[in-house]
């Protein structure tokens, strides 16, 4: 069928005031927020307002003993006041970077594949190491799975036998793998000084996934990213997730919280919108904070190496401001980074592998591009898999439907 860009566009207009109801919040109370937050650092110490909003409640955010230490939510990095180029961020980045390593795991996949009779999917996920040394010295690695018949469909509940393909299930797998990735990256490094950073492209605490069912859920999301948190804290490798863009409402939520007569009834509003007004330079970065969203937290517990690690108020959260988008970036990472001094560390590497990447770490960047499976990946796997099944007699043949699509499409 044709495609008609008049009729699209036509519906696109119908549909701009919701839009921009959507994208777009209401000045003044985005400042009421700010208001409330300037007051909040000026009424409450850090003890008292934890103690207030309570451990055992999820007030979105608790403050840090950064808290008491500065005047303003947002800590400033003063030194890009006077860089007026992209150079002078190429400048700093070099001095930050140079002699530590960087670390970026990221994944792809593949499936499940109708184009056969029988269903198959294909994981990847590619690591990278840069060691900033004048040498150019550099580690990458590729890792690739195939997902048989059983890993990518689910069998009915009606136990008739009958399997369905599930669409989500590779990007499952990916996620596990990645975190796995992840794990051997900062065990293989862990020995380095100063320590390296691993980047990771996401949150650490996967709230996202309390849309799937409790088993995938809790066994493929809670459970490896609380892997990832252990050994980041056995083996002293901070590791930051990190978030372009983000739209959270942490802060927000615990202003709400704090202040209920005069922000109780007021839409939420991101948190980067309200960290925005306090901020004057490129690179500023607010305090840090505990994350207390949901339940999620709560559950982020494993064993690893014959030790117990519990994470549920041991996760913190920060924003940076690196323009070129309109909302700053959110950063998460274990408690013991603060415990041990190493926030402005990290906040510096993360800040450095952004600029170097003009608005997105550049290690996360480059493992991106190395993880990547396009179309004509997927045409070579489908082509592999023919030859493969002919090759050993294995019953899997072409679905004629799809066979019958993609000739008619050629």
């Amino acid at each position: 069928m044709p495609f008609h860009p008049e009729a699209v566009l036509d519906d696109l207009r119908d549909h701009a005031t919701e839009i921009r109801e959507f994208a777009e919040d209401d000045e003044e109370t985005v400042e009421r927020y700010r208001r409330a937050l300037r007051d909040a650092l000026a009424e409450y110490d850090t003890n008292p307002l934890r103690r207030e909003l309570g451990p055992d409640r999820y007030p979105g955010a608790l403050p840090t003993e950064e808290w008491d230490e500065n005047s303003s939510p947002v800590i400033p990095f003063e030194e890009s006041a006077s860089w007026d180029n992209h150079e002078a961020v190429n400048g700093y980045a070099k001095d930050i970077l140079e002699g530590v390593t960087t670390i970026a795991a990221d994944g792809s996949e593949l499936g499940p594949t109708d184009e056969f009779t029988v269903p198959l999917g294909l994981v990847q996920v590619a690591w990278n190491a840069n060691h900033h040394h004048k040498d150019g010295d550099y580690d990458e690695g590729l890792n690739t799975r195939i997902l048989g018949p059983h890993a990518v469909t689910q069998e009915s509940e009606e136990e008739d036998g009958v399997r369905y393909t599930d669409g989500r299930a590779p990007g499952h797998e990916r996620y596990r793998d990645e975190g796995e990735t992840v794990i051997a990256c900062i065990e293989e490094f862990a020995d380095l000084d100063p320590p390296p950073v691993v980047i990771y492209d996401g949150p650490l605490v996967p709230t996202f996934a309390n849309t799937y069912s409790p088993e995938v859920r809790d066994d493929y999301y809670r459970q490896t990213m609380s892997r990832v948190l252990a050994a980041s804290e056995h083996h002293g490798v901070p590791v930051v997730g990190y978030s372009a863009g983000s739209s959270r409402t942490n802060i927000a939520k615990l202003l709400r919280r704090t202040y209920r007569s005069r922000l109780g009834d007021e839409p939420f509003v991101p948190d980067s919108r309200i960290l925005e007004g306090f901020t004057q330079h490129w690179g500023d970065r607010s305090q840090v904070f505990t994350h207390r969203q949901d339940g999620t937290i709560d559950a982020m517990e494993a064993e690893y190496r014959g030790e117990e690690y519990e994470f549920a108020t041991d996760v913190l959260f920060g924003y940076l401001d690196i323009p070129d988008g309109d909302a700053m970036d959110y950063l998460e990472f274990p408690g013991w980074v603060l415990r041990t001094g190493l926030v402005d560390y990290v906040f510096d590497i993360v800040r450095a592998e952004a600029g170097v990447g003009r608005g997105y770490p550049e290690i996360v960047q480059q493992a991106d591009a190395n993880a990547v499976l396009d179309t004509e990946a997927k045409r070579r796997f489908l082509a592999l898999v023919q030859n493969f099944a002919e090759e050993e007699g294995l019953p899997i043949e072409w679905n004629a439907k799809n066979l019958s699509k993609e000739r008619r499409r050629r």
